[in-house]
């Protein structure tokens, strides 16, 4: 494969990622003001799915699990190395979950920052066979290691 199929492969992916992300971190974070917060009045759900901070958080998501899936890509090439695949999503789970406890752990109990580093493996662990998945279907070919030289 040439180069510029490469990038766009990769574009594909990163692009696989970012929605996948999208998708689950919006289910997790309903799912989640649902059971913390179950009194929540529907004009009240409103202004909570169209705040600033969710926007962000889930913009966030969503530009974390486009690099996941460009990063995946090339993790993989062409081996089925099981340790390769679970460190991939446990690393980039470990990086976002550790980041948001360091930036939170003064103002949240710290039973809330299990509950994010926790959602943060989750993310990428289903983002992982998101794209493992892709790869099987052939909607995302693996990273062509003679298309480096």
């Amino acid at each position: 494969m040439n180069q510029a199929a490469e990038r766009i492969e990769s574009l594909k992916a990163g692009l696989a990622g970012a929605a996948g992300a999208t998708i689950v971190f919006s289910g997790l974070w309903l799912s989640s003001i649902g059971v913390l917060l179950p009194g929540l009045t529907r004009s009240l759900w409103m202004q909570a799915l169209i705040s600033v901070e969710t926007a962000l958080q889930i913009g966030i998501a969503s530009a974390s699990g486009f690099l996941f899936g460009v990063t995946y890509r090339y993790i993989m090439r062409r081996d089925q190395n099981p340790h390769l695949r679970s460190g991939a999503a446990l690393a980039f789970g470990l990086v976002r979950g550790l980041a948001q406890i360091d930036s939170t752990l003064i103002r949240d109990p710290i039973w809330m920052s299990g509950i994010k580093l926790l959602e943060s493996l989750l993310l990428f662990g289903l983002l992982a066979l998101l794209l493992d998945w892709l790869l099987r279907q052939g909607w995302l070919k693996a990273f062509d290691v003679a298309s480096e030289n």
